[in-house]
């Protein structure tokens, strides 16, 4: 039976040469100046629109891609678990008007995300299914509340 043996460690056969401590300093001041370049040449690439964009235009971005990646699905379940549509959720409550408007101009069923986000559905339930009942309801509301 063999002896076991403890497998062996890069420190076992290798031993770094000690560095100075001037050139130690030395290359911590190269290794800021490089990255201080770096970053200088990455802002200096980079437009302001790509920085940072508008919440109007992340949802824009992720409401059309949404719509084109679901418009295939009847599944109100798989269309809420789209990860556009999570990523709108998100966004919190400044995207409502946003939602509104959408909803109202586009018709695209945003229904369970305005009431999940607003705690509220101003739908009668008498009205379910009856997406212009369904789309008044919800501008009614907006407008009641100033975000339309």
């Amino acid at each position: 039976m063999g002896t076991y043996c403890d497998p062996i460690r890069l420190s076992d056969w290798y031993e770094p040469e000690p560095v100075s401590p001037w050139l130690e300093e030395e290359r911590k001041e190269i290794d800021i100046q490089r990255f201080v370049d770096i970053f200088e040449d990455v802002l200096a690439s980079a437009r302001p629109d790509e920085v940072e964009c508008s919440l109007e235009e992340r949802f824009r971005e992720q409401a059309d891609k949404w719509d084109r990646e679901t418009a295939h699905l009847s599944s109100p379940a798989q269309m809420t678990m789209h990860p556009s549509y999570q990523a709108i959720l998100g966004m919190g409550r400044d995207v409502v008007p946003l939602l509104l408007r959408d909803l109202q101009q586009n018709r695209r069923p945003w229904f369970w995300a305005l009431s999940y986000i607003t705690n509220d559905n101003p739908i009668n339930p008498a009205d379910a299914g009856r997406m212009d009942k369904m789309i008044k309801a919800w501008v009614d509301w907006g407008k009641k509340r100033g975000l339309l």
